[in-house]
């Protein structure tokens, strides 16, 4: 199956100058595996950009005060409506995304939203938009990812990989989750989810 995010014609991309990316990425980006990237806060893949991850990058997530009201420390990688992320990584080569542990741990990790059918009343967040009348929307491709986080505290996200509108042309393969509890043992969870 050929996946239309995997080989749309991409004229462009740009390796961000500093190993540091905040706020936003609004053009045909890649992430290299010559050296560690460092998410700062919550970053946005938009504007239909695709954010292109080589086999065996590394990404450390580094969570930021976001929310006054409660001043928890989350992060993470959100990839909008009509963006894509290309993530192949192999099985000698993953790729390996780790938040790094805060004081007040809120959710952190990858969020994929897309232009796929949702129930209707779903709502993890109120100021993301998701969902659509796309069943066979793609928001690209991520194999062999590695996802280390720790849990936030509470109901509803706690943290990791959360798809809300993929469609069915997203690809999902070989993906582990890896909770890390603060004061216990860790889950590991693992997967091919299609």
């Amino acid at each position: 199956m050929i996946n239309p995010a995997a080989t749309q014609d991409v004229k462009m991309e740009i390796i961000p100058v500093s190993d540091t990316i905040r706020q936003v990425i609004a053009s045909h980006t890649l992430l290299t595996a010559n050296h560690p990237w460092y998410i700062d806060g919550w970053v946005y893949v938009a504007n239909e950009a695709t954010l292109r991850m080589e086999a065996g990058t590394v990404v450390n997530i580094l969570p930021t005060a976001v929310g006054k009201q409660d001043g928890r420390h989350s992060g993470g990688l959100i990839i909008t409506r009509g963006a894509h992320i290309v993530a192949e990584g192999t099985t000698t080569l993953p790729i390996r995304i780790t938040v790094e542990k805060a004081a007040d741990q809120g959710p952190s990790g990858l969020l994929i939203l897309g232009r796929a059918p949702v129930k209707k009343g779903y709502t993890p967040f109120h100021d993301l938009t998701f969902g659509g009348n796309q069943p066979e929307d793609s928001s690209g491709v991520i194999r062999h990812l590695h996802l280390h986080y720790s849990p936030a505290a509470g109901k509803g996200f706690r943290g990791g990989l959360l798809l809300l509108g993929a469609g069915s042309k997203t690809v999902t393969e070989a993906i582990v989750t890896h909770m890390v509890s603060i004061a216990g043992p860790s889950d590991l969870k693992a997967g091919k989810l299609r």
